[in-house]
């Protein structure tokens, strides 16, 4: 809903007005994981796991200056808060080490707090993660100026659209452009979460270790600049996180009919080259080490023909290349935090030398949407595999229901085991176990 106020300010007969905007929503999200097996460790055998979640958030955005002036400025402010209303993994003991105590895991996607620095004295129990959640956060606060099209300069707590940080920014974004050319500067100095599915406060994702082991965060920080004409994309790009890696890269979109409905086709080509450092390089990052040099390559196609699209993708990784960049945030056009959060949600395709073939189709019809989608992941660590089912209804205008059946099986290899993510052991046995789920939501935009 809108509203509009008017101000006078303090020259003589002239009334300047502003507008602000009040949006909030509230909903549920919940995730029914279909293999509630008893945690064994030392065999690596972890339940899929269920919750429920209930959310409610409320935003209010100004523009300060009058509409009819070339010069922008805007601010907001905006908050989440939620909780659990179930959790199957609440009261989880390990049968292999029954003395260790409650393993809950719904922290991971209502509260996860461990510190900004990641390094609280609980962050290493499951338990105390549990007890230290914080199921709230102020995802929206902010301060942005733009001068007609040409340049904008955006600070504070922001939603993030850069191509490797996903959720909310904690930092500044700033760019300029002219004509089919674009150059844009993004830093960023924390990271939060706040949807239906998850609430997490600020946080830096990356962190400087010393020696003494006193942590800091530099900061991550990107350059990017754009050509775009016609149906040519173009970008290049250029991320680093100061001590700990670089990573130069590219992207190339062609699409074909941006302007039409009848039918399109869409290509887009990835390419980044993650360099990391000479400590980080002897590290281990989900059971491979991290190495000097590492690349990811990613090719994602769609076809869409009145009210239908299919396509295909291919995720290739060289090394380790998501240790410290895209599993924050990646151009993959689908979910790839599905997985028991006894592996930290994250699948398979993010493992080291990774492969991942993924194919989707589906279609609208009025107020409903459907979409089948396949993958497949070979990595060195495991194999994934599965089937799903994703659709939509829009209710109304304001209420959207969402229903997902996904058939989803991993498979780890000798010498690697599911929660374990040190140097590889040819004392664990290889494991296939089911990851499959069904999620829903539902959710009233004000």
């Amino acid at each position: 809903m809108r509203f509009r106020i008017s101000l006078a300010v303090l020259i003589p007969l002239s009334v300047h007005a502003f507008d602000y905007k009040i949006s909030g929503r509230v909903g549920s999200f919940s995730r029914l994981g279909f293999n509630h097996s008893q945690i064994n460790s030392k065999k690596g055998i972890y339940p899929t796991g269920s919750y429920v979640t209930t959310m409610g958030a409320l935003q209010i955005d100004l523009n300060l200056l009058p509409k009819s002036s070339m010069h922008k400025l805007g601010a907001g402010l905006g908050g989440q808060l939620g909780g659990l209303v179930f959790d199957s993994t609440a009261t989880r003991i390990d049968q292999s080490n029954p003395n260790a105590g409650f393993l809950p895991t719904g922290w991971y996607y209502v509260g996860r707090w461990q510190g900004y620095l990641m390094g609280a004295p609980w962050h290493a129990s499951l338990y105390g993660n549990s007890v230290h959640a914080r199921a709230y956060v102020l995802y929206n606060a902010y301060l942005a100026y733009a001068y007609k099209d040409i340049a904008l300069c955006q600070i504070g707590r922001y939603p993030s659209r850069a191509l490797f940080l996903n959720g909310y920014n904690q930092g500044f974004t700033c760019f300029v452009q002219r004509g089919a050319w674009r150059l844009e500067w993004f830093s960023s100095y924390g990271r939060a979460r706040a949807n239906l599915q998850y609430i997490r406060d600020f946080y830096a994702p990356l962190q400087y270790d010393f020696a003494n082991g006193r942590r800091t965060n530099y900061g991550l920080h990107a350059l990017s600049l754009f050509w775009r004409k016609k149906s040519w994309d173009l970008q290049a790009f250029f991320w680093f996180y100061p001590k700990n890696f670089i990573a130069p890269g590219g992207q190339i979109t062609y699409d074909t009919q941006r302007n039409l409905d009848s039918w399109r086709i869409q290509n887009h080509f990835y390419l980044w080259f993650p360099l990391y450092s000479h400590a980080l390089a002897h590290t281990y990052w989900r059971s491979s080490s991290m190495g000097r040099f590492s690349a990811s390559l990613l090719w994602q196609q769609n076809f869409l023909i009145s009210n239908y699209h299919f396509g295909w993708s291919l995720y290739k990784n060289f090394g380790n290349a998501n240790a410290r960049i895209a599993r924050f945030g990646t151009p993959i056009n689908y979910d790839t935090k599905d997985n028991t959060p006894y592996e930290g949600r994250l699948d398979n395709l993010y493992n080291s030398n990774a492969i991942t073939i993924a194919a989707r189709g589906g279609g609208t019809y009025k107020k409903f949407s459907w979409e089948i989608l396949g993958r497949l992941t070979y990595s060195p660590r495991a194999d994934a595999q599965s089937l799903g089912l994703t659709c939509f209804y829009d209710v109304s205008a304001r209420v959207r229901a969402m229903f997902r059946v996904n058939y989803y099986e991993a498979s780890m290899h000798r010498g690697y085991k599911v929660g374990y993510f040190g140097a590889p052991n040819l004392d664990f046995a290889p494991t296939t176990q089911d990851r499959s789920y069904v999620m829903t939501s539902i959710s009233y935009k004000m």
